[in-house]
């Protein structure tokens, strides 16, 4: 794709483009423009263009476009408009199947002592509510909450 110049020649060369760009998405009829504002209209165009950020492919290359559409009004095989080969891609899809998989691994506790775990985590959940609540924290709640760390 060439990069285009915000100048006549360049407006002569994309007419067919820029028309299409300024009726459907910018909803303007170029018929009735003056011609500073299809300069302003043009070079906004031709950002886009040469950033490739307009939003669809026949803004690009009119004549290719129709001729794709008129094929496949024919009912005729009609390859992607991208048909490019990308070695990077190639080579991304080719690591991807060597990497080694993640395994998670199994905990390196034993039940008992996760189900200890939950336990002094639940107590714990408890005597904040508790100590929220005004109520008096039991010293055999296998959590101490002194008052001195945890108090803000």
């Amino acid at each position: 794709m060439l990069a285009l110049t915000n100048s006549w020649r360049s407006l002569y060369n994309k007419e067919q483009e820029f028309r299409a760009w300024l009726v459907e998405e910018r909803k303007v009829n170029p018929e009735t423009i003056s011609k500073d504002q299809t300069k302003k209209e043009f070079a906004r165009f031709v950002e886009d263009y040469n950033t490739a950020t307009l939003p669809h492919e026949k803004f690009y290359h009119m004549e290719e476009y129709e001729r794709r559409m008129s094929a496949m009004r024919a009912g005729e095989y009609v390859p992607p408009p991208d048909d490019s080969y990308d070695p990077s891609a190639d080579m991304r899809a080719h690591e991807s199947t060597h990497k080694r998989r993640v395994v998670e691994h199994e905990t390196y506790m034993s039940k008992d002592q996760l189900m200890e775990l939950r336990r002094v985590q639940n107590e714990r959940i408890q005597a904040g509510k508790m100590k929220q609540l005004g109520m008096e924290i039991k010293q055999n709640m296998g959590v101490r909450m002194d008052g001195t760390m945890f108090d803000g």
